[in-house]
């Protein structure tokens, strides 16, 4: 079977029965050595050319990468030097550690199976679990750990749904997803039995669109009171990331914020952007009085994108309206993050007034509907 063969029949596995995830863990940093220590139940350890070595409780792998290869030393003073390592549970329920001493990263608890190799300047380590056991440590890391439970089913519907759209997004990498922002950030195996019952409830449960496509499920912290469409933001378009008017997340602490920007630093922002100075009157008005997402500033014929000045000046979003001080600019906003999709706030508000998980996905995603996995399909890639 070739490459391309055996990753579609994982694919086709992963659609129809849940199937297993392969993340890449400590993606961001990328150590050179992690260390493992089962925490429960007893794991295999193959290196492809000596016997099996099994690892207990407490005891401790090192493993260094050596320039292809990779050095692996148990507590007992085993060790080798090998193309590869795979660590595999022998009972359901194992647990093990994992930490990378000189990266700064968080130790992290995780189930299934560990594979470590070479990679150039790092390791490349992966964990391959099952998608449902990957879900909840996701959720907590994306949602945060309060809310009713049913804000946490509609995190996890879309998260479930992030993973089945995204499944090949590292393929030429060799594994699925990374447990970074650039995928979905995933810590571990957690212990908070709310977010994990509420993975539970909606086993298999994702978002569809009219034509059975699983769904682009974007999500924001808080949309300041009206979402934002996608081909405002991203210039892709898709029929259910449209703007939607929000009455939910008014209450929250991030639905206004002010910020100012120095004089001197706004007007090299204008003259970057081919503006001069003083020309751009026109774009000022009071404080909070934008009620409707404009996403560009046009003066003199210069279009100037409110996402630039969100991103060169570190604002929470690009809702917002500028006003002129005498030595700054003053900004006026609402709302955190893109704005695209399922806001947070007001999903967690939502469920607090006793609205269930799909009325909420489906308040955020106009159109779309709810089903299991196995009626789904994904987008072709482009």
């Amino acid at each position: 079977m070739t490459r391309a063969l055996a990753f579609l029949a994982l694919l086709f596995f992963s659609l129809t029965s849940g199937g297993q995830v392969s993340v890449r863990i400590f993606a961001r940093t990328r150590p050179a050595t992690i260390v493992f220590t089962p925490l429960q139940g007893e794991f295999l350890l193959n290196d492809g050319s000596t016997k099996d070595l099994k690892i207990s409780v407490n005891e401790t792998v090192a493993v260094t990468r050596y320039d292809d290869q990779v050095i692996y030393m148990t507590l007992s003073g085993i060790s080798a030097l090998t193309d590869s390592v795979v660590i595999e549970p022998l009972s359901e329920g194992a647990l093990f550690s994992l930490r990378a001493p000189a990266g700064g990263e968080q130790l992290k608890t995780l189930c299934g199976s560990l594979k470590v190799k070479s990679y150039p300047g790092s390791l490349q380590v992966l964990n391959i679990t099952q998608v449902e056991d990957y879900l909840p440590g996701v959720v907590e890391a994306e949602a945060g750990k309060s809310g009713p439970e049913e804000y946490f089913r509609a995190q996890a519907v879309v998260a479930r749904t992030y993973v089945y759209r995204n499944i090949d997004r590292h393929e030429l990498d060799g594994y699925n997803l990374c447990d970074d922002t650039h995928c979905q950030v995933y810590p571990g195996v957690i212990s908070d039995s709310l977010i994990t019952s509420a993975c539970r409830s909606t086993s298999g449960k994702v978002i569809i669109d009219r034509d059975s496509m699983l769904i682009n499920s974007a999500f924001h912290a808080n949309c300041g009171g009206v979402t934002a469409s996608s081909e405002d933001v991203w210039v892709a378009k898709y029929p259910y990331l449209v703007s939607v008017k929000d009455p939910w997340c008014g209450p929250s602490r991030s639905s206004t914020w002010k910020a100012a920007i120095p004089s001197g630093e706004w007007n090299d922002f204008l003259r970057m952007k081919n503006v001069e100075p003083g020309r751009e009157a026109a774009i000022y008005s009071p404080p909070g009085s934008q009620t409707a997402r404009v996403t560009n500033y046009t003066i003199e014929g210069i279009r100037v994108s409110k996402e630039d000045i969100r991103q060169r000046f570190g604002l929470r979003s690009s809702f917002f309206t500028l006003s002129q001080d005498s030595d700054s600019i003053l900004v006026a906003g609402r709302g955190y993050g893109h704005g695209v999709g399922l806001c947070q706030d007001g999903a967690r508000a939502m469920a607090a007034g006793k609205y269930k998980y799909d009325q909420i996905t489906g308040f955020y995603y106009p159109g779309t509907f709810i089903t299991d996995i196995k009626n789904a399909r994904r987008p072709e890639r482009p």
